[in-house]
């Protein structure tokens, strides 16, 4: 849990003040952006986790649950912080609108 978020956290994500193993990471955007975003990182990087969007969180706001285990291990860590900078990057470039990602099975 600690190297999760301390990597997020030096890595520029925001991850609010959390103090759980529950893990939020939040981005600009919407439900679109959101779920294509979370298929892209099931199925091409292998990564689950849930959403959390408006009106949960505040509209245009996009929370990403992650929830590191015990069986989790460093690597998992290290793999899970590239793939979020790569999603960040993707988010930035706007893939995630709808129709900016090819072979999404949601959109």
């Amino acid at each position: 849990m600690d190297a999760l978020q301390s990597g997020l956290r030096e890595s520029g994500f925001n991850i609010g003040e959390t103090e759980s193993c529950v893990t939020p990471v939040y981005f600009e955007g919407g439900l679109v952006e959101g779920t294509n975003c979370v298929v892209d990182l099931r199925e091409n990087y292998s990564i689950f986790c849930s959403i959390v969007v408006y009106p949960v969180v505040p509209k245009d706001t996009i929370m990403l649950r992650l929830i590191p285990t015990a069986v989790h291990t460093l690597d998992d860590v290290k793999e899970t912080l590239e793939a979020f900078s790569e999603i960040r990057d993707k988010m930035a470039a706007g893939e995630y609108k709808k129709g900016g990602l090819k072979n999404m099975s949601i959109a």
